[in-house]
């Protein structure tokens, strides 16, 4: 008897994630600052008649009085007449100048990889090249000759810096834009088949001729195509608009109670959000109702619920971030930022159990009111070094320790980058000149040559 091979085919079920519109604005609000936040809830209000600002009444009859809630009170009643006591005026100001762009918040990503000193050289370069909308124009290779290094090289880099937040940052044209967004939340094949080959008949809603094509059936390809509409096609728009200068809106308060650091959410200045009973009323009653208008409610509850979700997401969010930070530097909080420890993005998510683009997302323009001054969420994150007691010390709590050695010097006799180097190590904190002289140009200190000559 012969025996011959036989091909069948057997259906197998696999499972996808796919990130869906209403997952992606709420991975937008959580993007969102204080400021433009209330500006986006100030619009949501004049468009949309079922949202509603609820009035004093509505929360007189919630059982408000938890724990938090006294305390939040009791804050309000020590700070109200002075607003801001115990933060530093200077540090608050020089923060509310301070406006976060594209090419920070890339080189913060940057910095907290675990790079050599060349592969992160690279990724500052790529990083310097992007245009304003987050693309890198230039040819890998022209950018290799420019810094002279492998193109192999910028290629690895570059794999690098496109996993970072915005999602879709650093790609090379519209494609591999969305691909670059659609991989990172494992969209599907199909997904990622219609923009690398039918972008064209996106634009025409060709779908029954996409479907075709790829053997699928016309409502997965509209599924696709939904996801596919709600990607950010310019990752590096989201920094183009920022809140004016003296706009800085905290959004946690840290305060420290009998040797405790509670985190306390701002709620004054982004308001809480209710449905309108009324329109909820007019819903429910539908039966006499023009099925258009009925519609048109039905569909205003839906939005306005969705954006109600996604504010209380953003505020949890952002709390439990705040809160794993001030667990991450309790020394911070209570003994000033001179003892502010190294810290990473992988720490904190791993804390939350969420993904670091999240983390990323939850700090991004996000401000915390402290007891030594109000300070953006990025602050707290940096890499550092280790001390000679073998406990590691941040970056930033280097450029203050340097900041008081210089404000205490002998004005006659300033000291010298060398000099400053060996202070330091005498404090075990192991430091090259170089790196010095770096951190002193970064406080906008000038040279130990221009400060004699400044006063004589």
């Amino acid at each position: 008897m012969d025996l011959k091979p036989i091909l069948k085919t057997a259906p197998t079920v696999s499972q996808q994630l796919v990130l869906s519109p209403r997952l992606y604005q709420s991975l937008s609000i959580l993007r969102l600052g204080a400021f433009e936040l209330q500006e986006l809830i100030q619009k949501e209000l004049d468009e949309n008649p079922t949202l509603e600002i609820p009035e004093a009444a509505d929360f007189e009859s919630e059982s408000s009085q938890t724990p938090e809630r006294e305390l939040w009170d009791d804050y309000l009643g020590a700070n109200r007449s002075d607003y801001g006591r115990g933060i530093n005026p200077a540090a608050a100001g020089e923060l509310a100048a301070c406006v976060e762009t594209l090419s920070e918040h890339l080189t913060l990503q940057l910095h907290l990889e675990n790079l050599t000193d060349e592969r992160r050289r690279i990724g500052l370069a790529i990083i310097g090249s992007l245009d304003e909308d987050g693309y890198l124009r230039e040819p890998v290779d022209e950018l290799a000759a420019t810094i002279d290094k492998p193109a192999g090289e910028i290629e690895y880099v570059l794999k690098i810096v496109q996993r970072f937040d915005p999602p879709g940052v650093a790609a090379r044209n519209l494609e591999e834009c969305l691909v670059i967004q659609l991989e990172q939340i494992a969209a599907g094949e199909t997904a990622i088949h219609i923009v690398r080959e039918f972008l064209p008949q996106v634009a025409h809603s060709a779908y029954g001729e996409i479907a075709k094509s790829l053997g699928v059936t016309t409502a997965k390809v509209r599924r696709a195509v939904e996801v596919i509409r709600s990607l950010c096609p310019s990752p590096g728009s989201l920094f183009d608009t920022s809140p004016p200068a003296a706009a800085v809106i905290p959004d946690v308060y840290a305060r420290l109670d009998r040797g405790s650091i509670h985190i306390l959410a701002n709620r004054e200045t982004v308001p809480s959000l209710k449905l309108s009973r009324l329109y909820q009323e007019m819903a429910k009653k539908a039966v006499d109702a023009d099925p258009a208008t009925t519609a048109y409610i039905k569909d205003k509850l839906r939005e306005a619920s969705r954006l109600i979700r996604d504010i209380d997401h953003r505020r949890t969010t952002v709390t439990k971030v705040a809160r794993a930070i001030a667990e991450a530097q309790p020394e911070f909080f209570t003994d000033g930022p001179e003892y502010l420890r190294p810290l990473g993005l992988e720490k904190i998510a791993a804390t939350l159990d969420v993904h670091p683009s999240t983390v990323s997302r939850a700090i991004l323009g996000k401000y915390m009111s402290t007891p030594h001054g109000i300070f953006e969420f990025r602050y707290f994150f940096s890499s550092g070094y280790t001390t000679g007691d073998g406990e590691g010390l941040a970056a930033n709590a280097v450029k203050k320790r340097l900041a008081g050695i210089i404000a205490k010097e002998d004005a006659k006799h300033p000291l010298s980058d060398q000099k400053l180097t060996g202070m330091l190590k005498q404090d075990d904190i192991k430091i090259s000149r170089r790196t010095v002289a770096k951190y002193r140009e970064q406080l906008g200190i000038a040279p130990s040559w221009e400060r004699k000559k400044a006063t004589t």
